[in-house]
């Protein structure tokens, strides 16, 4: 149709648009081997003709028809080298010139790295918006009613799609059911990317630690401790200058005192949940032990104890049947007669707030959440936190062992009460569901203490609480407004900025952090940033930023608190043009910068701008950040300064204490600023303890130049360390990334696996495993069982639906299944490190009900299939459910009326391949379970592609290779049963125009390779059919690299044989092609059938230590070293609490 012309067209051109005008550096280099190789071809030559062609056929020994080859590669380069009549060229050879302009074509222009923004995709459906927009009015609004979305869908869809079917559309792209379709709901459900979610969990928590099968409930405990006794609210830095009294002893007793009088807002209600924890809990013996914690908190103690509490010092009569609420409130009364002061009636409810909300939501997620608050939360990290407070009291304010009692009793018993509480929470976490929410819950409540020790240090000496930084810029945004360095850092901290960047900046996506007015992000463009996403806390700034007549039309900017980062980027992609999916967790920006923006932040909202700056960049990505020198807390002057602490020599209990402060302008004036101080370590820290590499660092001061060109302005500074400038990059392999348990799949490039003569001359002895028998009766008794109780595979949770016999003393799952277990991670070792391939013989399909119960046998089959899946590593459920029924569905998916058809429900021979298509989703392994063979044909092979790239690379010139590693791009299968079109909105997203551009979109090379390390991901057919989606012709040198490749593979191949029933092949999908043989089903006999699983194994691997991926860096250890050495010096401390024979060791200020 018309308009469908129409919009290609567009698109067309705007992909052209938004593409470099310069080669890559890869197409580059392939130009200049082409240059080589025609040299090769004949001396002098320096033109391809059908003569060289055919020679260079000969030499990387094509052997597949040659019929129409070169003509159809002279038509394709004639028709993109025209002639000055704007005509294809007549030429009968190709030049080195001519293929320049190949590479330049719209057919290769597309980023090397894969990674696309998409930015031209998301500026096309803006277009498609807009145009919808006025269809109706005539005049653009937020949002497509139902009238103007209908009329732009039948426009679109032509006569082909009911008014019905325009409203089935559009309520399905009104996702929150408003009557009206925004852009992002437009985008949506126009582009159908993966949704990103922030799962609510740690970064830093290996995922694989939720699965029961491939952790005991006693190892994800020990990893939770772990997480917990690292965390900042254990390792806080106001509870080290508390200990050390760093403050000053009026200070810092000052500060134990507010903490002591905020603590009791939150822990008044400890026994109380106790108490409805006893009530919840099932095991007579767990309440036992819930109760023995409430008699003590009541003053009831066995002997033993009192006899302990002598022993520390502690009389048994200050102690014996006195609630421990009242010790701590005589405490605090002590601590107020020796500071003279209470602040029990003055303390603000927010400084709690966030306790007291913590400990309601914990409760109201039952028993896991009691007992996260009450182990995670409290019993294992109370030992700490009161050894600190006990110690500064001694330093401050001489208290004896009997006035700090209660503090004493708890150092001392909590880790009793710790242990003894451990046992129940170890038997409260079979499931993932469970695991999930101990670790939100632990995670939520230290989240909280650390909030309160944050607004504590803020409220030192009941000071005023400052304005937001938001505020503050709000006021003045006008005055910062600038086209040209105005104030001090303009000319001195953001100099060094644009130096660090300078290298990095052409062409990259960058992210702006605490953008402001948008005078650096300008300032990018400038220097050649492709694009830039800024973003801001202040609205007044972002107003500013946006209606600046120099703002880029590829600078985007929001409001938004950079605390919160990604999850602010994911609420409001649709206003940047980011593409969501996988590739947005990979990293979907090349640099970013933060310039004065920490400065604003506290330590802890650092950290969280750390954690998700690093989670943003691309591998390989730089992050350079300024903040005013922590030298210049103490020094001021006309220029620049900032209202110290009065105690020039502090340092360390200055830590995130908020300062006003000032910047001067060479025009006379006076902006107002802030420094929430920090040491110089808790940069380092922050940047290391988060992944990053620390590349360059320099302490800004006046220049020579300025001071030439300015003396009076620049010479009240001049000689001190004004600010840092830290230039910091992300490793260019994530397996070394601190962020692990958020990290992808993408991010984890597997080592290759080549295969040595004995593996392809033995396939039986080196690919075959037979299910060992302990493993055969631990799946078979599971499998029955869950039969029996009517739940399917899709339902099943193995931690909470599998029973242990009887006389078993554990229901651990690790337990219940140690056998496949131990299978299962040598299946496991053999899939990334040795062969591969695995195929898994001797599943007892008889024990499961045999041919003769044909429903029941597969039912148990595919529970016994999926229970060891999940023991090699994570089924992946996110496409296609947890498994895949492969059986015909009587389509042909080679035909092209066939669209969005899956070669897993066809008959068709699927050729050589591997599983998943889409750009932003990889699967480590793939599986099959063998059900039903075909009557005839169906036979299953195997290649290793690693053996094929190391192949290649020695047959084919680099031009030839650079075709099987440039991105390339695929066809779009949509997520569900991959049988057709499902739904209005669905043919939407797949009409012409639309589904050109996703598929454009959707490109990524064949073989990705750095060092030892490689990705294979390929199947022709869609490459062939998205390149026809597209309205491309497949490039002649495409198909001749793809040609070889598929004669490589078919030499390569070890193994052509049908899985018998039972049988069970696991293939790495990163390293081997797979392919399948037409079949046909005999209609007297059972169907063929077979199961798929997708399973993610390799951050299992890293979980496990089978040091799959961790070769550099010593894997950068994902804990905190920061918070090792803090977490070390706190037990420490704890453990001279309790060695102590007197207080002698404790001397007074």
């Amino acid at each position: 149709s018309v308009i469908t012309h129409l919009l290609l067209l567009s698109a067309s051109t705007m992909l052209l648009t938004a593409a470099a005008q310069h080669l890559s550096s890869n197409a580059t280099s392939s130009l200049k081997d082409f240059e080589m190789q025609l040299g090769f071809l004949g001396r002098g030559r320096d033109v391809l003709d059908e003569e060289a062609f055919n020679a260079l056929l000969d030499n990387i020994g094509y052997r597949r028809s040659r019929e129409g080859l070169w003509d159809s590669f002279l038509a394709e380069v004639n028709s993109i080298t025209k002639n000055d009549g704007g005509e294809a060229s007549s030429s009968s050879f190709i030049t080195v010139a001519d293929m320049a302009k190949v590479y330049a074509s719209d057919t290769y222009h597309l980023l090397d790295n894969g990674k696309d923004s998409g930015d031209a995709l998301m500026e096309y459906v803006d277009k498609l918006f807009d145009k919808a927009n006025t269809n109706m009015q005539g005049q653009d609004d937020t949002e497509l009613d139902k009238d103007e979305f209908c009329s732009f869908f039948r426009e679109l869809m032509g006569d082909n799609y009911s008014d019905e079917a325009a409203d089935e559309a559009f309520d399905a792209i009104d996702v929150d059911g408003s009557g009206g379709i925004t852009v992002a709901e437009f985008k949506e459900g126009v582009l159908k990317s993966n949704k990103n979610k922030t799962s609510g969990l740690p970064s830093t928590f290996n995922y694989n630690l939720l699965s029961p099968t491939l952790t005991s409930e006693n190892d994800f405990v020990k990893a939770l401790e772990r997480h917990t006794k690292n965390h900042r609210a254990v390792t806080h830095h106001l509870l080290e200058n508390i200990a050390c009294a760093s403050f000053g002893r009026k200070q810092t007793a000052d500060i134990i005192l507010l903490f002591l009088s905020a603590y009791s807002k939150f822990n008044s209600g400890f026994v109380e949940r106790i108490q409805s924890l006893i009530y919840l809990l099932d095991n007579a013996k767990e309440r036992e032990v819930l109760r023995e914690n409430v008699r003590e908190e009541m003053g009831f103690y066995s002997e033993e104890t009192l006899e302990e509490c002598e022993m520390l010092g502690i009389p048994r009569e200050s102690v014996e049947n006195i609630p421990h609420h009242q010790l701590f409130r005589e405490l605090v009364n002590t601590v107020e007669k020796k500071v003279k002061c209470s602040y029990i009636d003055f303390i603000p409810d927010d400084l709690s707030g966030e306790m007291v909300k913590a400990q309601k939501e914990c409760a109201a997620k039952g028993k896991i959440g009691l007992l996260a608050s009450l182990y995670f939360g409290s019993e294992l990290i109370v030992p700490y936190i009161y050894s600190a407070l006990l110690v500064g009291l001694r330093l401050c304010l001489n208290l004896s062992r009997e006035e700090t009692r209660f503090l004493l009793l708890h150092v001392s018993m909590d880790g009793d009460h710790a242990d003894n509480i451990r046992d129940i929470i170890v038997s409260h976490c079979k499931t993932a569901e469970d695991r999930i929410e101990f670790v939100k819950c632990t995670e939520l409540i230290l989240n909280a203490r650390v909030s309160f020790y944050d607004k504590l240090g803020s409220l030192q000496n009941l000071q005023n609480v400052h304005d937001k930084a938001s505020k503050l810029y709000d006021k003045q945004a006008s005055k910062w407004s600038r086209d040209k360095p105005r104030c001090l850092s303009d000319f001195t901290g953001r100099p060094v900025v644009y130096d660090f960047i300078s290298e990095h900046i052409n062409g990259a996506t960058v992210l702006d952090v605490g953008c402001g007015e948008g005078f650096v992000s300008r300032k990018m463009t400038e220097m050649g940033a492709a694009k830039v996403v800024g973003i801001d806390v202040s609205p007044g700034m972002i107003d500013g930023a946006k209606s600046h007549e120099k703002k880029g039309r590829n600078e985007y900017f929001l409001v938004g608190d950079a605390a919160g980062l990604k999850q602010q980027l994911i609420e409001k992609s649709a206003e940047c043009n980011l593409m969501l999916g996988a590739n947005f967790d990979v990293g979907s920006f090349d640099l970013s910068v933060a310039v004065f923006l920490f400065n604003y932040m506290s330590i802890t909202a650092m950290n969280q701008t750390f954690e998700d700056v690093h989670a943003l960049l691309k591998p390989g990505g730089h992050f350079v950040f300024s903040v005013p020198h922590p030298f210049m807390a103490s020094h001021s002057s006309a220029a620049f300064g900032f209202q110290g602490s009065g105690n020039e020599s502090a340092y360390f209990s200055m830590r995130d204490k908020c300062m006003e402060g000032h910047i001067g302008t060479i025009d006379g004036e006076k902006l107002n600023v802030r420094m929430h101080f920090k040491t110089i370590e808790d940069y380092i820290n922050a940047a290391t303890s988060h992944g990053f590499e620390i590349v360059d660092f320099t302490e800004a001061r006046v220049r020579a130049e300025d001071m030439v060109s300015n003396v009076p302005f620049f010479s009240s500074v001049n000689g001190y360390p004004l600010h840092m400038v830290i230039k910091l990059r992300k490793p260019m392999s994530t397996n070394d990334s601190a962020s692990l348990g958020s990290m992808n799949t993408l991010d984890l490039l597997p080592i290759k696996l080549n295969w040595p003569r004995t593996v392809t001359n033995n396939v039986e002895n080196s690919l075959v495993m037979w299910i060992p028998t302990d493993v055969n009766t631990e799946l078979i008794a599971a499998s029955l069982q869950v039969y029996e109780k009517g739940i399917s595979v899709d339902d099943l949770d193995i931690g909470n639906d599998i029973d242990s016999p009887r006389r078993a003393r554990s229901r651990e799952v690790r337990d219940l299944f140690s056998a496949t277990n131990e299978f299962g991670k040598s299946i496991r070792s053999r899939l990334l490190h040795e062969t591969g391939a695995v195929i898994v013989k001797g599943l007892d399909m008889t024990a499961l009900g045999g041919v003769e119960q044909l429903d029941k046998m597969t039912v148990c089959s595919k529970i016994a299939y999926f229970i060891l899946c999940e023991h090699i590593g994570t089924v992946d459920a996110t496409a296609r459910g947890k498994l895949f029924d492969v059986k015909s569905a009587n389509m042909d998916a080679m035909s092209k009326s066939n669209d969005n058809v899956l070669f897993s429900v066809s008959d068709t021979e699927a050729g050589w391949h591997t599983d998943g298509a889409s750009k932003d989703r990889v699967y480590d392994v793939v599986s099959l379970l063998c059900i039903s063979p075909a009557s005839e044909g169906g036979k299953f092979r195997i290649s290793n592609a690693c053996d094929v790239y190391d192949e290649l690379n020695r047959a084919l010139p680099k031009f030839l290779m650079y075709e099987l590693t440039r991105p390339i791009p695929r066809d779009i299968l949509e997520n569900g049963g991959g049988k057709g079109t499902d739904g209005a909105a669905t043919a939407l997203s797949r009409s012409a125009a639309i589904l050109a551009m996703r598929i454009k979109y959707n490109s990524y090379p064949i073989y990705v390779v750095e060092g030892d390390r490689m990705r294979f991901r390929y199947m022709r057919h869609w490459i062939e059919t998205g390149h026809e989606k597209t309205f491309w012709k497949v490039p002649t040198l495409l198909k001749i690299a793809m040609g070889v490749l598929d004669d490589h593979l078919d030499d390569a191949c070890c193994f052509h044989q049908a899985l018998e029933r039972g049988d069970m092949i696991f293939a790495n999908n990163a390293m081997l092609a797979h392919a399948r043989d037409q079949f046909k089903n005999d209609p007297d006999a059972p169907p063929r059938h077979k199961v798929r699983a997708w399973i993610q194994v390799q951050k299992a691997a890293i979980l496990h230590d089978e040091n799959s991926f961790a070769t550099t860096d010593k894997n950068k250890k994902i804990s905190r070293v920061d918070s090792i050495n803090s977490l070390a010096r706190v037990e420490s401390l704890t453990n001279m609490v309790l060695d102590e024979s007197d207080h002698s060791g404790f001397p007074t200020w």
